[in-house]
C-alpha cells in the first residue's frame, strides 16, 4: 500500500504539469503491475476529489483502472465519493454506472443533489444536468 500512496504522491506532484497525463498514465501502469487490486480505487477517488475540475484524460487511465471493478464492489466507492466530494471525472463515471443499472434511480438522485447543490462548481453541477437529461 505504500507504493499506492507514493505513486498517488508522484501524481499529486505532476496534476498541473504539462506532462502530467503522462505521468498518471505511468503511475496507474505501476499500480496495475504490483497486483493492487480495489484497495486503490478509493485512494484514486480521493485524489480525483482534490482535484474536481482538473483533467484526467477521457476517460483516462485512473477511470480505466477502476472501472475494472465494476460490479466487484466499485459502485459504492464511487457513489461515497460522489456524495462527499463530486467532480468533473466522478459525476460522468456515475453517469456510465447509471446507464449499465437496472436500478438506476439511486444515481438520478445522487445526480440530482449535485445539481441542487449551490456549494458545488458550476462546471459540474451543469455536467450533472445534463446526464438527468
Amino acid at each position: 500500500m505504500s507504493n499506492l500512496n507514493s505513486l498517488i504522491e508522484r501524481m499529486e506532484n505532476e496534476i498541473d504539469t504539462d506532462n502530467f497525463i503522462e505521468i498518471m498514465d505511468n503511475c496507474i501502469q505501476e499500480i496495475e503491475e504490483s497486483g493492487i487490486g480495489i484497495e486503490a480505487v478509493e485512494p484514486l477517488l480521493q485524489f480525483i476529489e482534490r482535484h474536481p475540475l482538473s483533467d484526467f484524460g477521457a476517460p483516462g487511465s485512473i477511470v480505466h483502472f477502476v472501472e475494472k471493478f465494476y460490479k466487484q464492489g466499485y459502485e459504492p466507492l464511487l457513489i461515497s465519493s460522489a456524495k462527499r466530494c463530486p467532480t468533473m471525472h466522478t459525476v460522468w463515471m456515475l453517469n456510465r454506472v447509471k446507464n449499465g443499472e437496472q436500478e438506476q434511480q439511486v444515481y438520478f438522485e445522487i445526480l440530482n443533489d449535485i445539481v441542487h447543490n449551490k456549494d458545488i462548481e458550476e462546471e459540474i453541477r451543469r455536467l450533472a444536468q445534463d446526464f438527468l437529461s
